[in-house]
């Protein structure tokens, strides 16, 4: 025992991992960290291995981790909705994984639709934000069906919020822009002249408008509603208000105790400043919005960083102090004091209830102006124990921090396993890290956000530069650095694509190192940096298209009929669509002409692969979710309104052929075929249900077809169980090298029993083995990683007690904890740890642990109101453990039991790398 608790001090923050197959898919968390309604639980998402991580908080300052269960692909919300019970949204899977929390293990799988952002309960209703379709579901908390969807005017409904009452629900608009619109380069005036004399006049292009400026309203017809925030009737699920201008991305939002206040922390951008050398150091604000719902409703924005002299550059005094990029905020019991999380600067701000800043906490090891990007750590969810401890999760580091917030001191910091590999982990970091900018209120993915875009045109010119050149194959294009307006782009699927941005101005993603100084207003990265940065930019992956189906294939005959347009028909002199937007990135990286196009300038082949994500820009009856649409400046509302330029020739008339090729373009493929991500959970209820044979039926196909790996995870009379499906053998191996694969229906039978239940998944393919069955990809299956259970337990009150452990016993294994449950609540016991086992009958148990060896040691353990153990003993990172076996078993007091006195198993640990 001595050996098994030494300090904590000793401990690595994570172990050392083997290189791994894993994909990125820089999945926004969204609710990723919540307490149990007692305060007893603390739920955290462990987005990058897919799990969720359920810590006892008996000791608020002492988490102790009792289970990890395997959800869905990138989960992003987590929420309890019982004492029993939590819901986690997985964003990639595009479902709800309802988990038991006493057994560790998802009992059913929701469908939703396209990336699912969060939930929120209020009575026996489920309100589940739809991001990829721009919808509320639904659902029965019961019998999971689907009682009604609520479409949300606005681009990625997000947060949601539940009234006190419980009467109603507040859904968060993610993307809903600014107002900010193109007014259409044939009615826009012509570009001011350029500073630097020796430049020619700069090409004709669009302006970035605000929609309602009375200047411009006689030359559009763009209206935009902005909706931020959308107000919903519980009993009636209906719409009953929105709320306007809450800001420009919308994140984290939080009621007021006690008041009928929404905050909603966010960033305003400032896309209506032209020129690069306006906007340096000062490209969005960073705030938080305070929406009173009573009444007509009023909306009050508030600066986090109100005393930034933005005209100061590089900033020391903002460096030191700023907020940004807030991502989550919590307030606590009494409504006095908000937390708010700095994505951006590694802080916690402290905001009072007039919307005044207060102080901040920091995070991590970058006080001051201290910038580590390296090691950053992200904070972007927000738990308030009862007891004063804040919790943090920590996105980029993958890690737990824990605040006392009457000290206002970060008490420890705890990582969670992390599969992610170090080239993209070194390099992350550069995207998000506000104080690389000149006044830490910005960085790249303040509009690049989580790796995508935020709907916006800039027009980031300079009148003051030169012209400069860039090559399409042999031919030189000459740029004028005046470009007008253009949108910000997804940093998805850049692999391949290059040369980047617009005009194809950036050979390699290493040019764009120029912009730290030229619009963030601080000095470029080091050259080592800047490559590490690319190398993670082109880590990011698209995802599934939700237009296609499960097998990969076009879901209507308008897009079959679209896709044989586009690649069998010439439109003009023999080309076809095909011959510039080629297959599978729809780019064939070459610049064309600006003659050839018949526009002001050479624009570079855009990629085909997100098309279907930026619809916002159709005309309704409401108006248009978003103020952009397609091309460089936004202008075309959508595919069919861009085939409609003189360029596409005898196809910009043809109706018929522009609405089929659209449809073909919206279903176009990714990376990622549709079936990563599809879940199917398989009981004892359901196995012989026909629409469940079906689906098992479909993922082994799609599996067989090299779409995806097709994994199970899930339990055998209470233990965790993984395995891999074999597309040549057709069986599922199993994560232990004594265990024998097994076929489907062998699987089944055991289902069928009642003692197992598991959910299988479609994940990416080479990321089956680790994901399945080799957790830390070492070569050990995760059965054999040095747990063994071994004889029988006496049976009590609760069942048969058991006792297990929270992770592999690997040195350096911080997290490492002895698990009991099955017991009485709030029960006395002992813990027996000895070098030897042992079988013998005293006092009605099976003694398993050699007691009467002078080596063994015997504690005292209670038991939780739960009937739940939850011991840590962190193993310290020394070799010299490494072999150590240790045999284990707990022994209650049970009323049930024949003489008062109910037992575990035996539990043989062998501490290993």
């Amino acid at each position: 025992m001595r050996i098994l608790t030494l300090a904590l001090s000793s401990l690595l923050l994570s172990p050392n991992l083997l290189a791994q197959s894993f994909v990125n898919y820089e999945s926004p968390q969204v609710h990723p960290i919540a307490n149990s309604a007692g305060g007893t639980r603390l739920f955290v998402l462990n987005t990058p291995d897919n799990r969720l991580a359920i810590y006892s908080t008996i000791r608020p300052v002492q988490p102790v981790l009792l289970r990890e269960v395997f959800v869905g692909l990138e989960p992003v919300s987590v929420r309890p909705r019982t004492a029993g019970e939590v819901w986690v949204v997985n964003y990639l899977s595009d479902s709800i994984s309802v988990v038991s929390v006493d057994k560790g293990v998802v009992t059913a799988t929701i469908r939703v639709k396209d990336e699912p952002t969060d939930v929120a309960f209020a009575g026996s209703k489920a309100f589940v934000s739809v991001s990829g379709s721009d919808e509320v579901r639904v659902f029965d908390t019961s019998s999971h069906k689907l009682l009604g969807t609520i479409p949300i005017f606005g681009d990625e409904p997000r947060n949601l919020v539940v009234s006190a009452d419980a009467k109603t629900v507040w859904v968060v608009v993610h993307r809903s822009g600014n107002d900010t619109t193109i007014l259409e380069t044939a009615v826009a005036p012509a570009p001011p002249k350029p500073t630097n004399r020796k430049l020619r006049d700069a090409p004709q292009s669009g302006l970035i408008i605000d929609s309602e400026d009375p200047t411009w309203t006689s030359k559009h017809s763009v209206v935009l509603p902005d909706y931020d925030l959308v107000e919903i009737d519980v009993a009636t699920m209906k719409i009953r208000k929105n709320y306007a201008a809450v800001g420009t991305i919308n994140s984290g939002a939080a009621l007021r105790p006690g008041t009928n206040e929404i905050w909603i922390a966010n960033t305003d951008a400032r896309n209506l400043v032209r020129f690069v050398t306006k906007v340096r150091g000062h490209a969005l604000d960073n705030r938080v919005t305070r929406v009173t719902t009573s009444g007509s409703g009023s909306v009050t924005p508030f600066d986090l960083n109100p005393s930034i002299n933005y005209g100061v550059l590089p900033n020391s005094t903002a460096l030191s102090s700023a907020l940004a990029q807030p991502k989550d905020v919590v307030w606590d019991a009494a409504g006095k004091t908000m937390f708010v999380a700095a994505f951006g600067t590694d802080r916690i701000g402290i905001v009072d209830p007039t919307g005044k800043v207060t102080g901040f906490i920091e995070v991590g090891n970058t006080a001051g102006t201290k910038v580590d990007s390296r090691n950053k750590r992200g904070p972007r969810g927000l738990a308030l124990h009862s007891s004063g401890v804040l919790y943090v999760l920590n996105r980029l580091s993958n890690s737990i921090s824990a605040i006392d917030t009457s000290t206002k001191k970060v008490l420890w910091e705890l990582g969670l396993f992390d599969p992610t590999p170090s080239k993209t982990k070194q390099g992350r970091g550069f995207l998000y890290d506000a104080k690389l900018s000149g006044n830490a209120t910005f960085s790249c993915g303040s509009c690049h956000v989580d790796g995508d875009t935020d709907g916006l045109a800039w027009d980031l010119g300079d009148p003051g530069g030169d012209m400069f050149e860039t090559r399409s194959g042999p031919t030189k294009i000459s740029l004028h650095p005046m470009k007008g307006p253009m949108l910000t782009q997804t940093l998805k699927g850049l692999k391949n694509t290059g040369p980047f941005h617009w005009r194809g101005d950036k050979p390699k993603l290493q040019d764009f190192n120029e912009v730290f100084d030229a619009l963030m207003g601080k000095t470029e990265l080091a050259t080592a940096d800047m490559d590490d940065f690319a190398a993670f930019m082109e880590t990011i992956l698209f995802p599934p298209n939700p237009n296609r189906t499960l097998s990969d294939k076009l879901a209507t005959k308008s897009a079959m009929d679209g896709e044989n347009l586009y690649t069998n028909v010439p439109f003009a002199q023999g080309i076809k669509c095909i011959s510039c937007h080629v297959i599978p990135t729809g780019t064939n990286r070459f610049i064309i002409p600006g003659s050839i196009l018949k526009a002001p300038q050479s624009m570079k082949t855009a990629q085909l692969r997100n098309i279907y994500k930026r619809t916002g820009f159709r005309k309704t009856s409401q108006g248009r979710k978003s103020g952009f649409g397609l091309t460089h400046d936004g202008e075309k509302r959508d595919s069919f309104d861009f085939l409609g330029l003189p360029v596409f020739n005898i196809l910009s008339n043809n109706t018929a052929a522009k609405l089929m090729i659209q449809d073909f373009i919206e279903a176009f493929p990714t990376e990622s075929a549709p079936a990563v991500g599809y879940q199917v959970t398989v009981n004892s209820a359901n196995v012989n249900s026909s629409s469940v044979i079906a689906d098992v039926g479909l993922l082994q196909i799609r599996a067989e077809a090299g779409d995806i790996d097709l994994i199970v995870k899930g339990q055998v009379d209470g233990r965790s169980r993984g395995m891999l499906y074999q597309i040549i053998a057709k069986h599922y191996l199993q994560d232990s090298a004594l265990a024998s694969p097994m076929t489907w229906a062998q699987i089944s039978a055991l289902i069928k029993t009642g003692g197992a239940e598991f959910t299988l998944t479609g994940v990416a393919p080479g990321t089956g083995k680790r994901s399945g069955i080799d957790r830390d990809a070492d070569g050990v299956l995760d059965r054999d990683e040095g747990v063994e259970l071994y004889g029988v337990g006496t049976k009590g009150c609760a069942g048969t007690p058991f006792l297990g452990t929270s992770s592999a016993p690997y040195i350096g294994n911080k997290l490492f904890s002895f698990v009991g449950r099955n017991a009485m609540s709030k029960s006395a016991g002992f813990l027996a740890v000895g070098l030897s086992p042992a079988s013998f009958s005293l006092l009605g148990i099976t003694v398993l642990v050699d007691i009467t060896k002078p080596s063994t040691g015997i504690m005292s353990v209670f038991s939780d109101a739960n009937g739940e153990l939850a011991l840590p003993l962190p193993i310290p990172n020394d070799i010299a453990l490494v072999g150590l076996a240790v045999f284990n078993q707990i022994a209650w007091s049970d009323n049930c039991a024949s003489q008062r006195v109910s037992a575990t198993q035996g539990l043989k640990i062998t501490i290993t790398k």
